[in-house]
């Protein structure tokens, strides 16, 4: 047998877990992935790393996880052991090995987040969508994502850490887009780095706008070093999503 590097590539429904990290006596992914990893190399010292965290109720079409094991399995029959092992709303969909260097997070150059919002929801629709009651305005929530690509300190929309040394991120890409026969408004993001609520109440605060609650000066306003944190609108989990993570 050889120490291999696995990367594995994982979709999840977060409705059900207490967000990615593990957690003592709660349920989280990375929790269930470890154990399912150790029980497959009949081993209790697996150290399984993610790109990122996601919080309770965040679903993931892209999460990335590696570990490091030693066993003679191909990366096919290991993905094939994962999903045989996991709860169906776990799901490993590529699995690879990779050089002994690569760490899914610190290896990782950008990520890319969405947010999904609908007008009215089914009733197989309202764990993965945040129903918006208020007013939107497309073209409104376009300024606003402008301005989040026109600006890198991310201060007051994030919650903060004394372990952080800074709130900077480079944004690359911010647009929303009505998908679906304008039932679906998606909001897709890209950076290096995203910080804790960060998407989550940068949408909340865009939607404010478009309702007409929040001026659209005021938001511009709102990254700002002094401005006044109050007014940021934090919305829901259940409608974002960690849709890729890059490593070109």
């Amino acid at each position: 047998m050889s120490i291999k590097n696995f990367k594995l590539t994982i979709q999840y429904d977060g409705t059900c877990y207490s967000g990615w990290q593990i957690q003592k006596e709660q349920k989280t992914v990375q929790g269930l992935l470890k154990s399912c990893v150790q029980k497959i190399v009949k081993s209790e010292s697996v150290n399984l790393t993610g790109s990122g965290r996601t919080d309770s109720g965040v679903h993931s079409l892209g999460q990335v996880v590696n570990f490091k094991v030693n066993t003679n399995m191909s990366s096919l029959d290991f993905k094939k052991a994962m999903n045989a092992n996991l709860p169906n709303d776990i799901r490993v969909s590529k699995s690879e090995v990779v050089d002994e260097d690569f760490n899914s997070r610190y290896s990782a150059k950008k990520r890319e987040y969405l947010y999904m919002i609908k007008k009215s929801l089914s009733p197989f629709d309202y764990k993965y969508y945040h129903l918006s009651k208020s007013s939107i305005d497309i073209n409104v929530l376009n300024e606003c994502a402008e301005i989040i690509l026109n600006n890198n300190d991310f201060s007051n929309f994030c919650k903060h850490s004394p372990d952080l040394d800074n709130y900077l991120c480079s944004v690359d890409h911010s647009l929303w887009e009505v998908k679906l026969e304008e039932s679906v408004i998606q909001y897709r993001i890209r950076a290096n780095r995203f910080l804790h609520h960060m998407v989550r109440m940068l949408v909340g605060t865009m939607l404010a706008v478009s309702g007409g609650s929040i001026s659209l000066e005021k938001f511009r306003k709102m990254f700002d070093e002094c401005s006044d944190r109050n007014r940021v609108v934090t919305a829901p989990s259940k409608g974002l999503y960690l849709f890729k993570v890059y490593y070109e």
